[in-house]
């Protein structure tokens, strides 16, 4: 269990620096007390990053639900007891990698995982973390948009559809579609950072390239 102990060694050195950021020490001492409205507010805060995290390591998103679940579950249980020195964004990544690489060494022997993909795991740090939260921001901008916006956002985007398949299946006219497209984009543009509303168009501009040299 070498390498385990490498992997381990150097993400904890970038989950400890994460304890200079974005810390809630309020939000913990409440959890501690038992309040379980500031434990819904960190599962809500936490949950859609840490299981885009997990996913990153075992590359299972139902296994990455049912373990940052658990993570949530023994933080809970265990919140009079637990010894947190840094802020509880840190603990909770640390303690999804704890349980994604014990999840890891249990798969070992039947899937040799470790072996292949030890130089993929090893490169998991600070920016990984990153951009899980990044890909939360996105979804959380969407999911604020109108509804029938959103609607013909998520068709483009999760289904890959072109403007003619969204209004076919909708119903309404392919200028309908451009327009709902151009009040998604114009709300991302304002709720976003520049670089994530890049980052959302840039996604949008690929898919529609890729359809195209396909054919479809």
């Amino acid at each position: 269990m070498i390498i385990f102990a490498l992997i381990e060694t150097d993400l904890n050195d970038q989950i400890r620096s994460l304890s200079k950021m974005n810390g809630d020490p309020e939000l913990l001492q409440e959890i501690r007390q038992g309040n379980e409205e500031s434990f819904a507010k960190a599962f809500d805060r936490f949950y859609p990053s840490l299981c885009y995290y997990a996913d990153k390591f075992i590359h299972d998103l139902d296994e990455s639900r049912s373990l940052v679940q658990q993570v949530f579950v023994d933080l809970w249980i265990k919140r009079n007891k637990l010894v947190i020195q840094q802020s509880l964004k840190s603990y909770l990544f640390k303690s999804v990698q704890n349980s994604a690489l014990d999840y890891l060494k249990h798969k070992l022997v039947e899937t040799k995982y470790l072996k292949e993909n030890q130089p993929e795991i090893a490169t998991f740090d600070r920016d990984l973390i990153e951009e899980a939260e990044l890909n939360a921001r996105i979804n959380a901008a969407i999911e604020e948009l109108p509804e029938k916006c959103r609607e013909i956002f998520l068709l483009c985007r999760f289904e890959e559809l072109r403007y003619t398949e969204i209004a076919l299946r909708l119903g309404i006219s392919v200028k309908t579609v451009e327009m709902q497209m151009g009040i998604a984009i114009k709300k991302l543009k304002h709720k976003l950072s520049t670089g994530q509303h890049i980052q959302v168009l840039l996604y949008l501009f690929s898919k529609n390239n890729t359809r195209a040299l396909q054919g479809k």
